[in-house]
């Protein structure tokens, strides 16, 4: 990537595909009105100390609330729901809507949710910040596209579980980039596909299963449970890149990823996970979260800038048995990398460079991902250009 699309995925990995796992947070504050009626009522939080020398910036030390969201959930009958959760906007200093959509749920196998949510893609957007065992998003690999830098999209999803609770299914047809009547869209700039982005994910569970709700995923469930978890997702839209000259290209993206993870020593765990990604746009660069057509600069762009290439991403994790105080201590190392096409090796406007980054941090486990504190040090490293360096200091918390 270049310095400039770094420092603008960095400033906003922090608030980017915040997950709807808020549907299972495990503290929620629940009013009953009879009748299998019920609203739901639930916050998360995410603050941080950061020091750093990102790449193309001074070097500097901040305080940051990386996430904080408002999630709520409304039940009319045991089959008719929705959900509505706000999110706050460090950036802009401002909240609006993460999700709002609604679910229609007559079993297990079929499920239907339309509305604004996150569409099925790689287990880390399912896992989304919260439900991570890093604390940075792992935005170097995770290079799916959704129609906001939040990972949302509107759209429709269909989703089940099958095979004795082993197999989730979830397929779904979004906006993508989507394209309005009139020159003045959305995308502040004109352009967009006249074709609906399709989505699908398979998650297969070989041990223990009914570990998460509805399509999402966990990265770390601390000891409890026996996971051995692959998945299989996909991204395609036709004519889903433009570029400032006017360029096209259809967007399709996969991935394979796995997740791993044994109860060892009666309280502690290993914990494995890794994935490969492969993203295509018919060498089409796409330069539209820079400017829109005909030059204009946006004020803001669908889903960031695209890149063609492949990228990587592992995390080794070890949960220790005994309590420290309050919690038990979870040492990891995460390791990514963005190998960009050959046609791909500039550092200008919507062009790419191979990208490293690996985090080494140590996760205070209090309460699950409800209560946990972290302290992290990442290094990312852009071919052709010195590395930058940071220090984090993590608090999560979720009710």
């Amino acid at each position: 990537m270049s310095k400039k699309q770094l420092y603008q995925l960095t400033a906003t990995g922090f608030i980017a595909l915040t997950c709807v796992y808020s549907l299972s947070a495990k503290a929620q504050a629940t009013i009953n009105f009879g009748n299998d009626q019920s609203a739901s009522f639930g916050l998360g939080l995410k603050t941080s100390y950061d020091s750093n020398n990102a790449i193309g910036q001074p070097n500097g030390q901040s305080f940051n609330v990386d996430d904080l969201f408002l999630f709520t959930n409304f039940s009319f009958s045991k089959t008719i729901k929705a959900t509505f959760n706000t999110a706050y906007n460090s950036t802009l200093n401002t909240i609006s809507l993460l999700d709002g959509f609604a679910q229609f749920e007559p079993r297990q196998s079929f499920n239907i949710w339309v509305g604004r949510l996150l569409p099925a893609a790689d287990r880390t957007n399912m896992e989304g910040p919260f439900y991570i065992t890093s604390w940075t998003y792992p935005v170097v690999s995770s290079i799916y596209k959704e129609q906001y830098l939040d990972g949302r999209d509107q759209g429709v999803n269909f989703w089940g579980v099958v095979a004795n609770d082993r197999l989730t299914y979830a397929v779904g047809a979004y906006q993508g980039m989507g394209k309005n009547t009139g020159s003045n869209n959305q995308y502040q700039g004109g352009g967009g596909s006249s074709n609906l982005m399709y989505t699908a994910r398979l998650n297969y569970n070989f041990w223990d299963t009914k570990l998460d709700p509805a399509y999402f995923a966990s990265s770390s469930y601390y000891g409890t449970k026996n996971v051995l978890a692959v998945g299989l997702a996909g991204m395609k839209q036709s004519n889903g890149t433009f570029t400032t000259a006017g360029g096209t290209g259809s967007y399709s993206a996969y991935n394979f990823d796995f997740l791993l993870e044994k109860k060892v020593l009666d309280g502690g765990a290993f914990t494995l996970s890794g994935a490969v990604y492969k993203v295509d746009t018919q060498n089409t660069l796409d330069s539209y979260c820079q400017a829109g057509i005909g030059g204009t600069v946006l004020g803001g762009c669908w889903g960031g800038p695209t890149y063609q290439g492949r990228s990587y991403i592992g995390t080794i994790a070890f949960l220790f048995p005994q309590r420290l105080g309050y919690g038990k201590v979870q040492p990891y190392i995460q390791h990514q990398d963005f190998k960009p096409d050959s046609f791909d090796t500039g550092i200008g406007a919507g062009q790419t460079v191979r990208t490293l980054q690996n985090e080494f941090g140590m996760n205070y486990i209090i309460k699950g991902n409800d209560a946990k504190f972290t302290a992290a040090y990442t290094q990312t490293m852009l071919a052709g250009s010195s590395s930058s360096k940071g220090f984090i200091l993590g608090t999560q918390l979720q009710f």
